[in-house]
């Protein structure tokens, strides 16, 4: 399984995850599902396009395969964007609670797509510095999915 088809897969499951959850938007209609995409936002077509908010960006960040034997091992970021203009400025809160969704749902469902496995590992962070209305975060996982091996020739 390659990372392509694990990215794909995190988009997907996250897509569902989060359909029936909605979040302040920089918009005159005031709340939005969140949006979830591969590795980076989508460019805005001219200067009046609305910023993507809520989202969740689902970035490849390496990979590793140890040897023929081992798993591939795939280490996913997944940064979160949300907007929140209430004076109180606890935006943060709405990160971290998608942030939490994220990390129960793989607690309780590690297999993604019959092919993929968290590692159990979960770590997040919450941005250093303010921003308001605009708050973001972080999490990291790490996936594994089985390797290519070699195939077996009646020469080796």
């Amino acid at each position: 399984m390659t990372a392509r088809e694990l990215q794909t897969a995190l988009v997907d499951d996250l897509t569902t995850l989060f359909q029936e959850r909605s979040y302040k938007a920089p918009t005159d209609a005031g709340m939005a599902h969140v949006g979830v995409y591969k590795q980076w936002l989508p460019k805005l077509e001219n200067e009046s396009d609305e910023d993507p908010f809520p989202y969740i960006i689902v970035r490849l960040d390496n990979g590793k395969l140890e040897n023929q034997t081992s798993p591939h091992k795939v280490a996913v970021i997944l940064l979160v964007g949300i907007y929140d203009d209430d004076l109180e400025n606890n935006g943060f809160e709405g990160v971290l609670e998608i942030m939490e969704v994220i990390q129960q749902h793989y607690q309780e469902n590690p297999i993604l797509a019959d092919q993929f496995r968290t590692d159990d590992s979960f770590n997040w962070a919450l941005q250093d510095e303010e921003s308001y209305p605009y708050f973001f975060g972080a999490a990291s996982m790490v996936w594994e999915a089985t390797a290519p091996r070699r195939k077996v020739s009646r020469y080796t």
